[in-house]
């Protein structure tokens, strides 16, 4: 019996509470207020400065403004617009929206040329697979998911409804194996054989889960399990990334309008001296693509500890460390790896011809077991053919109550399994190069494919800018 009390994971969540209400309370600069301020101010500072440019009778003028200080501020937008869209970009649409889908750019891009999915569904079984495979080889493993169930437990949690179950089972076979001779056949042959394997149902079950455990690789997949769920239901698989990483693509988001303002002061200085329309999309081009390549680098360079000037340095996935392990644990225990899913796949994978078998095998052995009472009076009444086939039947229709069966236990296991806790307190104790590929390594290759998307996106809005500040040097007159 367990000592009263909060459970480990209680403790843990107040501990992270009480962590956090201790940080707020500690005297300090409150960032979150006082950057926008300070970067409000600055482009006040730069827009006034900006109407100086082109002073009309030694005043400043609009048009000065219009020209150069709309520069860094439209680059902010840019930085901030292209990155909110390459980050919709990477997860939707779920599905392919356009046509031709296999039409796709090469250079081992494979970006589609005629429609577009979010890439990250678009490489859901890469990425499905990938992630089982860090997954179980850092963080739990088979047999140790299966080893928690309890065979008298589970034998337990059925004994209610397996006479029930037997009776049903029984009595189908008999129909359907023996169809003309079942209803003849005595009466106290078929209770003596009902009631006989009633006795021992429980305990198909318990001696069942025992072997189960024993030849789990045999009869179960999970990597299977796992690529099929997120592959069947994309949007688990992002959310799991977008849950994870939250505050990286919050910051992914601010931190482009923060460069794009700074990298804009660099095109605006640059376009008082050459006014060439050219000049505003390679601009364009530069922030979006370098907005992204910066912002990804800090989320998880470096990825050990190091210090700069006395300040800690480290990326900032990496610092939430105890905090996303508490996420993924959750999302992971509730979204990919319940007691349902699991049993689910033990039903339906690649493996369940395997896992039926040592079903067949005890409910046979039950049988056999308790042979001596009623299998003499029906070798006499049908033959030893007729037994066979009957017992036959007999598995087959066990097969169909499987179901049921594994969803009577389904509240028992999910709570036997306890996976959010342990992999909550192993994520924890990961080292930083190891944690950091649980969620970097699985769209680290595609990540070029948010940086072009951001890059392009800026080199469009640039040509729209150079539209406006030069289309004569464009042809185009208004």
């Amino acid at each position: 019996m367990e000592p009263e009390g909060d459970s480990p994971e209680k403790n843990f969540e107040e501990d992270d509470v009480q962590s956090s209400e201790s940080k707020l309370d500690k005297p300090g600069i409150n960032w979150p207020v006082v950057r926008p301020t300070l970067m409000a101010i600055l482009m006040v500072l730069v827009s006034v400065i900006s109407s100086f440019i082109e002073m009309e009778d030694g005043r400043p003028t609009l048009i000065s403004f219009a020209r150069y200080g709309s520069i860094p501020i439209i680059a902010a937008i840019i930085g901030y617009g292209t990155n909110v869209i390459a980050i919709q970009m990477m997860f939707y649409p779920l599905e392919f929206i356009g046509f031709f889908p296999n039409a796709k750019i090469g250079c081992g891009l494979d970006l589609p040329l005629f429609g577009w999915q979010g890439v990250i569904p678009m490489k859901a079984r890469d990425m499905a697979a990938l992630t089982v495979d860090l997954m179980t080889t850092k963080l739990i493993t088979v047999d140790e998911i299966f080893s928690r169930l309890e065979p008298s437990r589970v034998g337990e949690e059925v004994a209610e409804l397996m006479p029930r179950v037997i009776s049903e089972v029984i009595s189908k076979a008999g129909r359907s194996a023996l169809p003309k001779t079942w209803e003849h056949l005595p009466l106290s042959v078929r209770q003596q054989l009902v009631e006989q394997v009633t006795a021992e149902a429980p305990k198909i079950m318990e001696d069942f889960i025992g072997d189960l455990q024993k030849h789990i690789d045999a009869c179960f997949d999970l990597k299977h399990c796992v690529v099929e769920r997120l592959v069947s239901e994309k949007q688990v698989l992002n959310d799991i990334f977008l849950t994870c990483g939250d505050k990286e693509f919050d910051f992914i988001r601010v931190s482009g309008f923060y460069l794009g303002f700074f990298f804009g002061l660099f095109q605006m200085f640059v376009w008082i001296f050459v006014k060439s329309w050219w000049i505003l999309p390679l601009c364009g081009v530069f922030v979006g693509w370098f907005t992204n390549v910066v912002a990804l680098k800090v989320i998880f360079l470096p990825v050990e500890e190091k210090r700069v000037l006395g300040f800690k340095v480290q990326g900032l996935f990496l610092q939430r460390q105890d905090e996303v392990s508490v996420i993924y644990a959750k999302s992971v225990a509730e979204l990919l790896l319940t007691a349902h899913i699991l049993m689910t796949s033990l039903l339906e994978g690649p493996r369940r011809q395997a896992m039926l078998a040592l079903v067949d095998k005890h409910v046979v052995e039950s049988m056999e077991h308790q042979a001596s009472y009623y299998k003499p009076a029906f070798l006499m009444t049908l033959g030893a053919e007729a037994w066979v086939d009957f017992r036959t039947a007999v598995c087959r229709e066990f097969h169909g109550k499987l179901p049921l069966l594994f969803q009577t236990i389904e509240d028992y296991a999910q709570k036997a399994l306890d996976l959010q806790d342990t992999l909550r307190s192993r994520l924890i104790k990961l080292s930083s190069s190891d944690f950091e590929r649980l969620l970097h390594a699985v769209f680290e290759q595609d990540e070029i494919k948010l940086i072009l998307v951001g890059a392009i996106l800026g080199a469009i809005v640039g040509f729209l800018q150079a539209l406006v500040q030069t289309p004569e040097q464009l042809g185009i007159s208004f």
